[in-house]
């Protein structure tokens, strides 16, 4: 799909929003490192990660308490081992870019 470039969503440091970036649904969280952008489904059953509570540098699943890393997707819990999917993106001048 390749780079889109969105206006910064207002995310409180801990916090996600959920947004729909060419018909993609997206999750940005807000950690202490950054922004992050993930695709908004967990992979333990394809349920939406919005809602999840970001804590560090993860993100744990609303629905059954999976923890991912933010920085690689890894799943950090033995719920599922499979990973999020992290898309990259980087913060510039009230400017997201994320490659999708």
């Amino acid at each position: 799909m390749g780079i889109s470039r969105i206006t910064v969503p207002e995310v409180a440091l801990g916090r996600s929003v959920a947004i729909t970036v060419e018909g993609e649904q997206v999750l940005i969280c807000r950690s202490a490192t950054g922004l992050h952008a993930i695709r908004d489904s967990c992979p333990h059953q394809n349920l939406t990660m919005d809602g999840g509570r970001v804590r560090g540098n993860t993100i744990i699943c609303p629905h059954h308490g999976a923890r991912f890393s933010l920085e690689d997707g890894r799943s950090m819990s033995p719920i599922t081992p499979k990973p999020i999917t992290v898309l990259t993106c980087h913060e510039q001048g009230g400017e997201l870019e994320i490659n999708l």
